[in-house]
């Protein structure tokens, strides 16, 4: 009895080590950006691991960056009069995740999705048919020159954080910055 025990077990682990082996996870993700915009992307369950991990970190290091970034943006002589829009930005946010078995499948649902998308755009430019204004293309400029700035502080205080170690506490509304990036790592 013993044996048969231990064979069944066994049976059962090596079973189990190939489905998992065999069954990779993919993603596809819609992630909003910085600038409110919404983008669908597909990556393995590692890098959603990965990037779930540097946005619950940059949530918690954005309001330092817009104001850091605000800064910057007043005191360069080159953006005087021009408000600093950080108001219009926010930080990143997975908006949904869908989990597919295999890469093919992922593949072709986002294939799917893309196909919708431009199939929405075009009903709408034929039913407004409108065009940016002047003023609005220069406010999504600003929008972009702002979110590129509040990027590179949050890159900036992450890499600080990382050299700094895991018990370093910076000034970011009590968030451990070394411990939070090395659970990204």
């Amino acid at each position: 009895m013993s044996a048969q025990k231990w064979f069944v077990g066994v049976l059962g682990v090596i079973m189990t080590a190939s489905i998992v082996c065999a069954g990779e996870e993919f993603y596809l993700v819609r992630l909003k950006g910085y600038d409110k915009q919404v983008e669908v992307s597909l990556m393995s369950a590692a890098e959603f691991k990965v990037l779930d991990s540097e946005i619950k970190l940059e949530t918690k290091l954005f309001p330092k960056a817009v104001a850091d970034a605000g800064k910057e943006w007043r005191a360069d002589e080159l953006n005087k009069g021009i408000p600093f829009a950080g108001n219009k930005l926010s930080p990143r946010l997975i908006m949904g995740s869908t989990k597919y078995s295999s890469n093919d499948k992922a593949t072709e649902a986002l294939s799917k999705y893309d196909e919708l998308q431009s199939k929405k755009t075009e009903r709408e430019f034929k039913k407004k048919k409108v065009e940016k204004s002047k003023a609005q293309s220069k406010q999504d400029s600003e929008t972009a020159a702002a979110a590129e700035i509040v990027k590179a502080k949050l890159a900036s205080m992450i890499a600080k954080g990382a050299k700094a170690g895991t018990d370093v506490e910076e000034d970011l509304g009590g968030a451990k910055v070394g411990a939070a990036v090395n659970k990204v790592k």
